[in-house]
């Protein structure tokens, strides 16, 4: 494999030159990112904060078209994100509405993103709107807005609340719900001029609407019956007039529930539905179809992959200097995991993973029966996950514990030899050596949040694709980091053991070959049983409508969609792993790094809020 030679000087213009294409490319999808954003120049974005009536901090963006002015207003519009996102998840409308001559407020529903934490349910100033009421009259009373067209969308649980405003509110001339239903309290007059968007295969349908079969049965319930103004209405068409408040529409689009929120028709019909209710200035209009946001969702991505690449050849790069040179090392040993052995132990993990919802449920369990545990751990949706990360990994290392002991009675295989131990004869650490290496993957990481925090700051973008990845932290959520960290480098240094260990295949003849290889095998073995396990729920779902794992109040769906972040999340991180393994012959770096990335990213985007269960 031949790692030794990445060390010497005459590859050091290499890993610069690998360093710097990666910069550039971060800043240059940053920059593309914004200009989609900003529509070239045309749209004014800023960040807001401003108070909600019980005193917690509501943050925002404000997309505003270039000519709006108190003498030339235009139409207003707050968006509202489902409950496991921030407001970069509400962009692919927000862009495209500020194209046509809307403004519009696109927040961090509390206990998302920037804004505060919510309060408790049971207060009395609690808010079950999550700053929906309040980001709707600050939106009204910005001089260059029409206070007398404006407009509320929202996705999932946005769209409740914004279905709970404008159902109380006839101030609201126009409402948009997406992956949401409208209830028993709609009359054919409120929410004034509405139009519902539910995904073919929305996984949620149970839960929003109480249908199984939602296209045949949604029509004709007493729902709909008391919101349109004619008998035996059909999904697609318009019933009512937008003058009157009365305008409503069902569409539905061949999405799933994630979808919704990135879908060209959903868009292209909420485009077309606000133009007839609220008449944003004509100057303004361009088809409804030629939608740039995908462009922006693909550069942010492209920037995120850039910024966590760059920390491969900046990790070489600090490795090569005289004070970090003592963490260098290659793998020891000769033992190389066989193929029919790798399968053995992919299919075996797989169960492990397999485990996800039940041990969700155990944990569940305990907050609800035995004890509450938000108050230490306040995002309940991060707590499953972590719980079930760590406890896979426990069990997977008892499992590895006896596969060891095994394996040196019979080919003296050592710790060491598996880039576990500093000695080969016990387990030991080198405190010199792991001081360096967790100096090392701070400096790793620090670079990581530094590089996003101050795009971001600049640019008013974060790192996302469909799902929010990683954005700044507040000091809240940057205290948060500590609580979770532990645990999450739990489970990484012991998935370390797995991989780098028990799974370590054959190496190649060169370094690349190698490092492309395991990357590919290790990652496989993480991705492969959670694509098979999503298969359960999206096969039958596609194919017959039926949905598998619902849950009490549709919490296994949350989870299960969960699911793609942390595929993302696991693609992202093993490769690091395997580099680091790679150039110390141990698994701490690796898992030191990948924890703080991964508990950066769970903190800064995910929600604190009780789930709706």
């Amino acid at each position: 494999m031949n790692t030794e030679r990445l060390f010497h000087t005459d590859h050091g213009n290499k890993a610069v030159m690998v360093f710097t294409i990666c910069l550039v490319i971060m800043v240059s999808s940053v920059v593309l990112s914004s200009l989609i954003q900003t529509d070239f120049g045309r749209v004014e974005v800023t960040n807001i904060t401003y108070e909600n009536f019980n005193g917690i901090p509501v943050r925002a963006k404000l997309l505003k078209p270039g000519g709006a002015m108190p003498d030339d207003r235009v139409p207003g519009i707050v968006y509202i994100h489902g409950y496991q996102n921030n407001r970069e998840t509400g962009d692919a409308y927000c862009i495209e509405l500020a194209k046509r001559g809307f403004a519009v407020l696109n927040i961090d529903a509390i206990g998302r993103g920037n804004s505060g934490i919510p309060k408790d349910p049971d207060e009395p100033d609690f808010d079950e709107t999550y700053g929906g009421r309040t980001s709707l009259k600050y939106l009204m009373s910005l001089p260059f807005v029409n206070a007398k067209a404006v407009g509320m969308i929202g996705h999932s649980l946005g769209a409740e609340m914004a279905y709970k405003v404008a159902l109380e509110d006839p101030q609201v001339k126009a409402l948009v719900i997406t992956g949401f239903a409208y209830t028993m309290d709609v009359t054919r007059k409120q929410p004034k001029n509405m139009l519902m968007i539910l995904g073919r295969w929305d996984e949620f349908r149970k839960r929003m609407t109480g249908t199984r079969h939602f296209e045949e049965e949604w029509m004709s319930t007493p729902q709909t019956e008391k919101a349109f103004p004619v008998k035996d209405p059909k999904l697609g068409k318009t019933y009512g007039e937008f003058r009157d408040g009365t305008a409503r529409r069902v569409f539905v689009p061949r999405t799933i529930h994630i979808q919704e929120s990135h879908s060209h028709a959903a868009i292209a019909e909420t485009l077309k539905w606000m133009k007839k209710a609220l008449h944003p200035p004509q100057k303004y209009w361009i088809d409804p179809d030629n939608q740039t946001w995908q462009i922006k969702e693909w550069a942010t991505l492209t920037a995120m992959l850039a910024c966590f690449a760059s920390l491969l050849p900046l990790g070489l790069m600090l490795l090569r200097t005289r004070f970090f040179s003592s963490v260098q090392g290659p793998f020891s040993g000769a033992y190389a995991c066989s193929g029919k052995s790798y399968f053995r132990f992919v299919g075996i993990n797989g169960l492990l993973m397999w485990l996800f919802l039940p041990l969700i449920l155990i944990l569940f369990a305990i907050h609800i029966y035995l004890i509450p545990i938000d108050r230490a751990f306040p995002m309940m949706m991060v707590n499953g996950v972590v719980w079930w990360f760590v406890w896979i990994n426990i069990i997977g290392f008892l499992m590895f514990r006896r596969w060891f002991k095994k394996r040196a009675r019979e080919s003296g295989v050592t710790l060491a030899d598996l880039g576990i131990s500093y000695r080969p004869d016990r387990f030991a650490l080198d405190g010199t050596v792991i001081g360096k290496t967790i100096l090392l993957a701070l400096t790793l990481f620090a670079f990581a949040y530094l590089s996003e925090h101050v795009l971001e700051h600049f640019f008013i973008v974060d790192f996302r694709f469909i799902f929010p990845f990683a954005s700044d932290l507040t000091l809240y959520r940057a205290i948060l980091c500590l609580v979770y960290f532990p645990f999450i480098l739990t489970g990484f240094v012991l998935m370390g053991i797995f991989l780098h260990g028990e799974l370590r295949r054959p190496k190649k003849k060169i370094w690349f070959n190698t490092f492309i290889a395991w990357s590919f095998t290790n990652t496989f073995a993480l991705v492969a049983p959670l694509i098979l396990f999503l298969m359960i729920q999206y096969v039958p779902l596609f194919t017959t409508g039926f949905i598998p794992l619902v849950g009490p109040g549709g919490m296994f769906v949350s989870f299960v969609i969960n699911l793609f972040h942390i595929i993302g999340v696991l693609i992202i991180t093993t490769p690091i792993s395997t580099w680091f393994y790679q150039l110390t012959g141990k698994i701490y770096l690796g898992a030191m790094v990948n924890a703080s990335l991964v508990t950066w990213m769970f903190v800064s985007s995910q929600v604190i809020a009780p789930i709706p269960i």
